[in-house]
C-alpha cells in the first residue's frame, strides 16, 4: 500500500511502498496525481531505470513532449533528453551542466508551458548538485499587499532564457530563429488546481509588457526577491535511482552547480503536457 509522507518543507512529497517500474493499480496512481497536485513536488526512491520504463511512468501524468535541446535527446526516445556535465568523450560540457541552474519555471518561453517535469539520477557526484524547488501558490498568497496589488493583471514578456537569449548555447541558430516571444500573466491561475502562483521567473523573462524599462526592471526584481525567499523552499538530495516530478505551473525549481566537474552528473529528463491545452 503506499503511503504519501509530506517533506519537511513548504512543498514536496515522498511516496513510499512503492517505485516506478512496479504494477500499479489505477486507484493508486490516481491518489499519486492528486498528491503531485496538492504538493508541487513528488519524490520517488527505487532503483535505476531503463529509458522505456521512465518515460512509461512519466506518461501516466499526461502526454509527453521533445525537449527544444535536440541535441541532448536521447537517440531511441525523443521525449527524453540526457541531462548531464560530461561530453561523449567525458570531457566537462559547461553548457549542459548550466542547464537548469537559476531559478524558472520550464517551458515559459512556450505558448503553453508543460504541466510538470521528471528527472530520475543515473549519477551523481561525490557532493553537491541539489535542487531547489520554490512553493509559488505560497509565494502568491504570502505576498505582501501593496505587491500583490500591484502584480494583479499584469503581462510578462517572455522568452527562452530572457534577455540571454541568444547567448543560450543550447538550442541551434535556425532552431532560434524561429522562436518567437509570449506572453504569459505575471499571476497565472493552475487550471487544475484553481489556485493563483507567481508565474513570472528570473531565467525566461524580458519585461513586463507595456511598463517602462526602469519600472519593469524595478518591480521583477522586488517580485524576484520576494519570491526567493527561503520560507517557501524545499532542497531535493538526490541519490541514484531518484525520480522527481515538479508541478511546473506552480513551483519554481533551481538547480546548484556546487559539486565537483570532474565527476559525472546525469539524469533523465521528460516533459509532460498540459492537458488543458
Amino acid at each position: 500500500m503506499i503511503e504519501i509522507k509530506k517533506q519537511d518543507g513548504p512543498l514536496g512529497a515522498e511516496i513510499l511502498g512503492w517505485c516506478p517500474g512496479m504494477p500499479i493499480a489505477d486507484a493508486d496512481f490516481r491518489a499519486i496525481d492528486q498528491a503531485f497536485l496538492d504538493n508541487l513536488v513528488l519524490r520517488f526512491r527505487g532503483p535505476v531505470l531503463a529509458p522505456q520504463a521512465f518515460r512509461d511512468f512519466a506518461a501516466r501524468f499526461g502526454p509527453l513532449r521533445p525537449h527544444v535541446a535536440k541535441s541532448y535527446r536521447d537517440a531511441a526516445f525523443p521525449e527524453i533528453v540526457n541531462m548531464t556535465n560530461q561530453d561523449a568523450q567525458g570531457n566537462y560540457d559547461a553548457v549542459g551542466a548550466g542547464r537548469g541552474v537559476g531559478w524558472h519555471s520550464d517551458g515559459t518561453f512556450e505558448p503553453l508551458p508543460p504541466k510538470g517535469t521528471m528527472l530520475h539520477a543515473l549519477a551523481l557526484p561525490d557532493y553537491g548538485g541539489n535542487t531547489l524547488f520554490a512553493n509559488m501558490v505560497l509565494a502568491y498568497e504570502r505576498m505582501p499587499e501593496k505587491l500583490r496589488s500591484r502584480v494583479e493583471g499584469l503581462t510578462a514578456r517572455c522568452r527562452l532564457r530572457g534577455r540571454k537569449h541568444h547567448t543560450q548555447g543550447i538550442v541551434a541558430a535556425e532552431d532560434l530563429s524561429k522562436m518567437k516571444d509570449v506572453f504569459h500573466p505575471v499571476i497565472r491561475v493552475n487550471p487544475e488546481t484553481g489556485r493563483k502562483s507567481v508565474f513570472v521567473n528570473p531565467h525566461h523573462i524580458v519585461c513586463i509588457e507595456g511598463m517602462p524599462d526602469a519600472d519593469s526592471e524595478a518591480l521583477l526584481a522586488e517580485i524576484f526577491e520576494w519570491c526567493t525567499r527561503e520560507e517557501f523552499q524545499w532542497q531535493q538530495e538526490w541519490r541514484v535511482g531518484d525520480t522527481v516530478i515538479w508541478e511546473n505551473r506552480s513551483a519554481w525549481h533551481c538547480g546548484r552547480a556546487d559539486y565537483p566537474k570532474n565527476q559525472l552528473r546525469k539524469f533523465m529528463r521528460t516533459t509532460i503536457c498540459d492537458p488543458t491545452g
